[in-house]
């Protein structure tokens, strides 16, 4: 007979890219605008992009005997 995979669950956080129109004087001042997402969510130029990208956080949970050992150990 054939043993289960032991589950794993993960965090995960995803990063998301957004593409905006800034005015400004020169590329520091755009940048710097552009990276203030709650100022130009007010602008209609504001998109969100396609490409999420998502990363592995910490180990949350398992079926995995030592997986779990080690989620213990973490919250001590």
């Amino acid at each position: 007979m054939t043993k289960l995979l032991d589950s794993y669950t993960f965090e995960a956080k995803k990063i998301v890219y957004y593409s905006v129109t800034v005015g400004a004087n020169n590329k520091t001042e755009a940048r710097r605008i552009a990276s203030n997402f709650e100022h130009c969510q007010h602008y209609e130029e504001v998109e969100y992009a396609e490409c999420d990208e998502y990363k592995v956080g910490k180990l949350l949970e398992s079926t995995d005997e030592k997986a779990c050992e080690s989620i213990r150990r973490g919250l001590k």
